[in-house]
């Protein structure tokens, strides 16, 4: 009898739920779109051919988009986030374990979103450009200051932090709903938002006496999205404030939603609807609150030149022809320096080779940079400026470097990310590239994804130090 009984209740959960999957597959939303309440694209349902059912990645993106298309799924996501809430389990818990399950969930979400075709090419126009030959030009006599070696180098001890950072409290990033309710769209917990004060701190020591770390943390398309359409009616948070409260002098977090929010609710086209990144216009804007923040007064977006491609289709749509059919193209504004810049891509050998501030062999995001390309990168303005800076940032910061242009006589970049900053072959440390290259200003821009709350790149930036 109880075998039969088990019998019937599992014949009936299988009958259930394949009804409830040929339900989603016939009436579900089949292109990717965003969740407020999980601050990710949900799966969309994947393009189908024999070459991905032999591989199985079609089987893997149909549990994906069943997974996600679940309806009401943002109900029962708030709902168990409100139960969390309650019993004191939110993500701010301060657990080892804890700690790694919110980073996997971070890098699942970054990765789901932005792991596409623009991604793929940065990375394979990475790997395929070979090392040159270096050239006694390029290749400088080894002396004390920048002697390599072949192990990965030991970063500078952490200097003390001059204040206490035992009362840094837990703090969020929040949306407004059109009802008044406030979302918490992401949690820092006083460990992450610690580490990141001591990476700050430990930036600015070793820069010169009028050094300056800026640092910038832009929140992805889909959030800013909901300000456009009327499901929020604003963002915020406390995360900028109380990192400049808690840091030394010298360090600036901009509020980058503070910066675009009215900008958005104006209608302004801030993020590509195509693409996973900001457009340089929100890149402009981020910059140019920081300058002005400083002291400086910083040349207006609108003052600039640019090449405009009104045909441009991005990362959100590639891959998946039936989404592309249905979207318009982006429009790309890319920069036209005042100057002429010279552009550099430099190798742990010291050896350089060409690589252009603009590369107007991409049509898409690439243009700028090229893509990321590590692990250096360095641009002479033809500015008649005597300050340089180092950017180090994902790939949000490549539409960012260009706006640098008017105020440094060079600009140098790279990334820590795994890929283009290869431990493996690490010579030197960014401390060592700042004082050989005169850095005085250091700007870090990495988005919500990549930033205060993903700990291996916290702490990469403190340990390449």
């Amino acid at each position: 009898m109880k075998r039969k009984l088990s019998f019937l209740l599992l014949y009936g959960s299988l009958v259930l739920f394949g009804g409830l999957g040929a339900l989603l597959l016939i009436f579900g939303e089949k292109a990717p779109h965003a969740s407020l309440a999980e601050n990710r694209m949900l799966a969309g349902f994947p393009a189908f051919s024999w070459a991905t059912v032999k591989d199985g990645s079609f089987m893997l993106g149909l549990e994906d988009y069943l997974s996600d298309a679940v309806p009401d799924r943002e109900v029962f996501v708030a709902g168990a986030d409100g139960i969390m809430d309650r019993l004191s389990l939110h993500r701010e818990a301060e657990t080892a374990a804890d700690a790694e399950a919110e980073l996997a969930a971070q890098l699942a979400a970054f990765a789901q979103e932005n792991q596409t075709q623009d991604d793929q090419q940065e990375m394979a126009a990475f790997r395929a450009t070979p090392s040159p030959v270096p050239t006694p030009a390029a290749t400088p006599e080894p002396t004390p200051d920048n002697q390599s070696t072949d192990a990965a180098p030991e970063a500078d001890p952490t200097p003390l932090p001059e204040k206490d950072l035992s009362g840094i409290p837990t703090c969020y990033f929040t949306m407004t709903q059109a009802d008044g309710f406030v979302n918490k769209v992401y949690t820092f917990s006083p460990e992450n938002i610690r580490r990141a004060v001591r990476m700050l701190n430990a930036y600015r020591a070793v820069l010169p006496e009028d050094g300056h770390v800026f640092f910038a943390q832009p929140p992805f398309p889909g959030l800013a999205f909901q300000l456009q359409d009327g499901t929020c009616t604003g963002w915020g948070g406390d995360l900028e404030d109380t990192i400049n409260e808690y840091s030394n002098d010298g360090v600036y977090m901009v509020s980058v939603q503070k910066v675009l929010e009215q900008h958005l609710l104006d209608g302004e086209y801030l993020y590509f609807k195509t693409d996973h990144h900001w457009t340089p216009r929100a890149a402009c804007y981020t910059l140019n609150a920081i300058l002005a923040a400083h002291g400086i007064d910083p040349k207006p977006y609108d003052s600039y030149a640019f090449h405009v491609n009104r045909s441009f289709y991005g990362s959100a749509s590639l891959g998946n022809p039936n989404i592309r059919n249905g979207m318009k193209p982006d429009t790309l504004e890319v920069l036209v320096p005042d100057t002429p810049v010279k552009g550099y891509r430099v190798f742990w050998d010291r050896s350089e080779v060409d690589a252009p501030l603009i590369n107007n062999n991409f049509g898409n995001y690439m243009v700028f940079l090229g893509g990321t390309q590590g692990p250096w990168r360095r641009f002479e303005t033809g500015v008649d400026m005597d300050r340089s800076c180092l950017l180090i940032g994902d790939s949000f910061s490549n539409c960012f470097v260009p706006f640098l242009v008017p105020y440094y006589g060079t600009v140098h970049s790279c990334d820590v990310r795994p890929g283009n900053f290869d431990e493996v072959n690490i010579r030197w440390s960014i401390s060592e590239y700042i004082r050989e290259n005169g850095i005085d200003d250091v700007y870090i821009v990495y988005s919500t994804a990549n930033g205060v709350n993903t700990v291996h790149i916290m702490e990469n930036l403190l340990r390449y130090l």
